[in-house]
This record gives C-alpha cells, sequence and structure tokens, in this order.
C-alpha cells in the first residue's frame, strides 16, 4: 500500500512532544512494520492549523488524494491535520471520498477499522477548544502586562530601545530624530513630504532600517513620518490595547473603543511633551479640513510618468493660463534629483486627448490596425508562454522523481531522518514556487484565448461613445476611463495614449498592449 505523509507544527509549544521529526519517525515505524511503502511527505512546518488556504502542503495533499497518488494518508493525530472542526472534517472527507484511508495512529482512528467518526469527531472538537483556549490565555496575558505598564509590541517605537528589563528608553542614535521631526513640523512649518526628503538626502536611518525588516531601504516615506507624529508613545505614555482580535479562527481585527483601551502614563522616558504633541495633532487637523475640496480632476489615475513610474498630480499652481498641469509626482516628493518634472498643460492634454478619441471613434482602419497590433503582440507572448510552461512541467516530473529517490534511499537507510528533511523541505520549496508560476501562466494563457472577444467589446464601446457628445465632461470622463488603461506623459511633453482593450483585472493582459 502506499502511503503518504502529512506533519505539521505551529508554534515552539508543539517542538517537544509533535516536532516534525517526531511526527515523520512516527509515521515510517507503522509503515515500516506494515510493509508498506511511503509515496510522499508533506510537511508544513510553522504554519498555524486554522486555516488550510493557509497550508500549500495540506493543499497539495488534498489534490494528490483526488488524483489518487496513495492509498492511504497517515498523520499522527487530528491536532496535526488541523485545529478548525468544520474543516479537519471537510479534510477528512475529501481523503476518503478520493479513495484514499485515513489513519491516525495516536487518536487510535482508521477510517477502515473504525466503526463509527465519533472518536474522530471529539479528537476535532478538542484541537479546536484547546486552539481557542490557548489564544484566550495570550490575549488576557498581554492585557495583565499591558495593565502594568509593559510594551506590548513586537520592536520597539522608532527612537527606542528596549533595555534588558524589556522596558522601552531612548536609543541615542534615533531619539534626537524623532525630536527634530516634531520640531521641523510645529516650528519650523516643515511639511511631511519635505521633512522625509531631507531625511532621505542626509542619511538618516530609516524605521525599517534600525528594525532590520526584510525590506529596508534608505528613502524615507511620509507615512513614515506621519506614524511618528501620530504616537503618543513619544509622550511617555502608552496606548495600548487599541485593536484586537475578534475570533481567534478568523483573525479578524477590530478597534476597541476608547473608554476599553489601556492607558498607562509615565511609563517610560518622554521624548516630545505633551503639549507639543498636542499642537501637533491640532496642526494636522487643520491641514486636513483645508486640503482638499473632494472633487476628483478628470484625469485622475490615468496619468502616468514613464520614467520613474509614479503617477501624476494635478497642481493648480502650474501652468495657470491652461488652467494648471499635470506633474510627475516622484518630481514633486524626491525633487529633481529622483526624475525631471514631466510637465504638461491642462488645456494641451485634453486637446490631444479629446482629438485622439475623436480619431478612433470615427475610423474604421484606425481600429482594424489596433487590434491587428494586439493580435499580433498576443501570437508572439501566448508562443513564449507555452514554452515556459512546458518547461515548467518537466521540471515538476523531475522533482517527484527525486522525491521518489529521496524515500528510497531513507527507506534503505541511505540518509538519516534529518537529512532527509532537509532535502525534502528544499523539494518542497521547489515545488511550490513551481505550481505558482504555472497557475499564473495556465491563468494569462486563458485569459489570451479571448482576445478577440474583448476587442469586440471595446470596439462596441467605442461604437456607443460616437453616438454621444465627448465636449460634454460627464460623458468624456466616463469615456476616459472606460477604454483608457493610461496615459504617459514624456519628458519632451509628447503622450503616448494606451487603450484597455482587455478586461480591468487582466493585468498580464494590459501589459502586451502597451505596444499597440
Amino acid at each position: 500500500m502506499k502511503v503518504a505523509i502529512y506533519a505539521r507544527v505551529s508554534t515552539t509549544r508543539d517542538a517537544q512532544k509533535d516536532s516534525i521529526d517526531n511526527q515523520i519517525a512516527y509515521a515510517m515505524d507503522l509503515i515500516t512494520r506494515n510493509g508498506w511503502t511511503v509515496a510522499g511527505t508533506y510537511i508544513d512546518n510553522g504554519i498555524s492549523g486554522l486555516k488550510v488556504k493557509n497550508r500549500a502542503q495540506m493543499q497539495r495533499l488534498l489534490a494528490d488524494a483526488k488524483k489518487k497518488k496513495f492509498d492511504a494518508v497517515i498523520a499522527k493525530s487530528v491536532s496535526r491535520l488541523g485545529r478548525n472542526l468544520v474543516e479537519n472534517l471537510q479534510t477528512a472527507d475529501i481523503i476518503v471520498s478520493s479513495g484514499a484511508r485515513l489513519i491516525l495512529p495516536e487518536d487510535n482512528y482508521d477510517s477502515v477499522t473504525s466503526q463509527s467518526k465519533f472518536n474522530f469527531n471529539i479528537r476535532a472538537l478538542l484541537a479546536e477548544e484547546d486552539s481557542a483556549t490557548f489564544s484566550r490565555r495570550i490575549k488576557l496575558g498581554r492585557q495583565g502586562s499591558a495593565k502594568r505598564g509593559k510594551y506590548q509590541a513586537s520592536l520597539p517605537a522608532y527612537g527606542y530601545r528596549r533595555d534588558e528589563n524589556g522596558n522601552l528608553v531612548p536609543d541615542e542614535v534615533t531619539a534626537p530624530t524623532v525630536q527634530s521631526i516634531f520640531h521641523w513640523y510645529l516650528h519650523d512649518g516643515w511639511g511631511m513630504q519635505k521633512i522625509s526628503n531631507f531625511l532621505t538626502e542626509h542619511g538618516y536611518p530609516t524605521p525599517r532600517t534600525v528594525s532590520n525588516a526584510g525590506n529596508q531601504g534608505t528613502v524615507w516615506q511620509q507615512s513614515s513620518i506621519k506614524c511618528i507624529l501620530t504616537n503618543v508613545t513619544y509622550t511617555g505614555t502608552l496606548c495600548q490595547h487599541r485593536e484586537e482580535v475578534r475570533s481567534h479562527m478568523s483573525k479578524e481585527r477590530v478597534k476597541v473603543p476608547e473608554d476599553k483601551q489601556i492607558i498607562f502614563e509615565n511609563a517610560h522616558p518622554a521624548l516630545i511633551s505633551k503639549e507639543d504633541f498636542k499642537a501637533v495633532q491640532d496642526l494636522m487637523k487643520s491641514k486636513g479640513n483645508s486640503h482638499s475640496n473632494g472633487q476628483e480632476s478628470l484625469f485622475a489615475h490615468l496619468m502616468l510618468c514613464p520614467d520613474c513610474g509614479h503617477g501624476m498630480t494635478y497642481r493648480k499652481d502650474r501652468l495657470k493660463k491652461q488652467n494648471g498641469a499635470y506633474v510627475c509626482c516622484g518630481y514633486v516628493k524626491r525633487g529633481k534629483a529622483f526624475c525631471s518634472s514631466h510637465v504638461i498643460g491642462y488645456g494641451t492634454l485634453l486637446t490631444a486627448v479629446k482629438d485622439d478619441l475623436k480619431e478612433l471613434i470615427g475610423s474604421n482602419v484606425r481600429l482594424d490596425r489596433l487590434f491587428d497590433a494586439v493580435k499580433g503582440n498576443v501570437g508572439l507572448k501566448q508562443s513564449a508562454l507555452i514554452k515556459e510552461l512546458n518547461k515548467l512541467n518537466k521540471q515538476q516530473e523531475q522533482l517527484e522523481k527525486n522525491v521518489q529517490g529521496l524515500i528510497t534511499l531513507f527507506s534503505n537507510q541511505a540518509l538519516t531522518l534529518e537529512q532527509f528533511n532537509a532535502q525534502n523541505q528544499r523539494n518542497q520549496a521547489e515545488q511550490h514556487t513551481l505550481a505558482k508560476r504555472k497557475a499564473e501562466l495556465e491563468s494569462v494563457i486563458e485569459t489570451q484565448k479571448d482576445t478577440e472577444e474583448q476587442f469586440r467589446a471595446f470596439q462596441k464601446k467605442i461604437a456607443l461613445f460616437a453616438q454621444l457628445d465627448i465636449d460634454d465632461e460627464q460623458v468624456l470622463k466616463q469615456l476616459l476611463h472606460q477604454v483608457i488603461e493610461k496615459i504617459e506623459v514624456h519628458q519632451d511633453g509628447s503622450i503616448k495614449i494606451h487603450y484597455s482593450i482587455a478586461h480591468p483585472q487582466d493585468q498580464d493582459m494590459s501589459e502586451l498592449l502597451q505596444g499597440a
């Protein structure tokens, strides 16, 4: 009988009794004693058992069960299958209805020999309740620590570090930066973007750099400045339990009413006075109230700088004779060292776009030429995608052979359990990457089959607007956002219009249309 082994561990509390090595050894002992063979191992390491959708190897196991790749599945216990009652019942049903046998030795359950599922159901309920109990204990423990003035976040706020007792103390390097940010904003009248530009240009370490985050960078973001300016922690006050998880199953976070939040005054040394902090909040509120009239410009979300990739913002104070202008956001935020302005007057842009649309509406030749270009690009692209897909299929076949080879070596004791696990984890990671890319390619190839249908729909939309007056601003706005994907403005002021022939959600198709 060919047997698949499933193992899972989520937290360190499972490490001693239910470690991955322990679970595999347990299953291998049962397989060896019965003279069965191993068809494959499926290991979700360090992943919660609450949701199947978050466990790539469990999903692969269920898919392989439907493909009849094995005759039985062994997991050490119901809790290893998962800690969600409903999903455990569904998982067991998929495995058994696919013709495979489900064996959970620690819980004394075997779908073939057990007379009923009562024992399985009870174990599944207990597994979920154990998870809920642990979650409640963690929540109560954190709330108790917060009431004692203990900082609960995983990382200290920028400007602080933790001492040997876990308390917040000013960081000698970054605390002065926080104080400067408040001073510049409150007393020198600097905006958030000017502050972020200054910090970037002078090489101040960013919050993500200080915390050693994986995607750290040297560029300060306006959002980081806002987070600092609105963080009451800098006054020495801890405001915690502002959000909580509604259910340990859904992990949905909800805001906690202010009267139930946990406030602890003078928890640590302040970097900013309470008076200055309040003055900053009042200033931000007053700026926010006068910032916008709530109206979107005609070309909102369509304008793009082709050089830096940023969008373009409408500025009333530029080229006033043309009723304003669009300017590269990268230039506005980061200055000329980052990108040039790519400025174009609103009047010039409006005339150019309307003329192009009128020509497109009135010219079947132009439409046919556009379709031929799109169809040709799609054909070339599809050929390359199919070639890559075939290559991925061969790589997947080779990986499956590698897994079988590993199992044979392990069964013959040519590999230790540690060597087997290490190599198997590498194979699983590569399988996951290949499967993800394969799904992406198949989706794009399927989308491209509808190219002609999409173009005919685009043609109908153009024909509909041909009956309307595009000099009417409301009609023009609808037309722009329905048939145009983006408008690029080059450094010399010339524009390139990219028509959205594909469905809006088909991003890969939209890329193909850029050269049309």
